[in-house]
């Protein structure tokens, strides 16, 4: 007959700048035969404004290439008194299971979160760009599976698949993300000091959403590609250990194929790269 435990707890929340708030949670954990256990969770959370989103304010002027007086828009920026709290619902079901006298373990987890009241920043009138919450919400949800498996003593392989979906509704800061991770390689120690791993992470691509600034300022700045497309990164890194494990050097490569990419529309582009370093352990 399996074991189980049931924990539950609130979260009473006193913030300066808006209602308090509870925030419920639970957990249940399970475990039907030994070295096997299933853990259900669920639970609220809330993100209070901030300064900058309740009561920021700034002004900003633009130079049209037109004749005057046409040639200057102005745009203000205000943040809100009249927030409230951003609101998240979060469940998610994990699995750990260990066979093969410990030399292999599995996990999974699904998940499912629930974002309302997202705070955003949207144009209430011409020139007039105002904070409040919007109407709209988003339902992410998605699952993990990953494995260990001890080879020998001084070898191990790890590998993780990961998958998330993400159905929206607001009207802006539309959020994104890749859909499908993967992840694996090989790690190993040996007794004479000498350490290293082989990893490599393939991302698959996704568009993301480009404010809308972009488009309205694209006579002065170009407005980026929204697509990211799949990349692969291998890393490499390698060590020795001396003086009775209390110092090492070692070298890693990020990167090592040179897969030159993008992370995000607006972030930089990604090269190789290699480090080295000697650290120092003191009692």
């Amino acid at each position: 007959m399996g074991a189980g435990q049931l924990n539950t707890g609130v979260r009473y929340d006193l913030h300066s700048d808006i209602k308090p708030t509870t925030s419920p949670q639970i957990s249940l954990t399970y475990q039907p035969f030994p070295e096997h256990t299933f853990l259900l969770s669920g639970n609220f959370a809330y993100r209070p404004p901030t300064v900058f989103e309740r009561s920021f304010v700034q002004k900003t002027s633009v130079t049209l290439p037109l004749p005057p007086p046409f040639n200057i828009q102005t745009t203000v920026i205000q943040g809100s008194e009249n927030l409230r709290p951003e609101k998240i619902l979060s469940i998610s079901l994990n699995y750990q299971g260990w066979y093969f006298k410990h030399r292999l373990r599995l996990r999974t987890d699904v998940f499912f979160n629930k974002i309302t009241r997202l705070i955003i920043f949207q144009e209430s009138a011409p020139g007039m760009v105002i904070a409040r919450n919007s109407s709209g919400e988003a339902n992410i949800f998605g699952g993990e599976g990953q494995f260990e498996v001890l080879i020998n003593p001084w070898l191990q392989a790890i590998g993780n698949l990961a998958y998330q979906k993400i159905n929206q509704s607001f009207s802006r800061d539309v959020r994104s993300g890749p859909k499908i991770k993967i992840n694996g390689g090989f790690r190993g120690n040996w007794e004479s000091g000498l350490n290293g791993e082989v990893l490599i992470h393939y991302v698959k691509g996704d568009s993301y959403p480009i404010n809308d600034l972009f488009n309205q300022l694209e006579f002065l700045v170009s407005s980026p590609n929204a697509k990211v497309h799949d990349y692969t990164l291998l890393n490499i890194r390698a060590g020795y250990s001396f003086w009775d494990d209390q110092a090492e050097v070692a070298v890693s490569v990020f990167n090592a194929l040179n897969d030159r990419h993008k992370e995000h529309p607006l972030g930089d582009t990604i090269g190789s790269r290699v480090l080295g370093w000697l650290t120092l352990k003191f009692d």
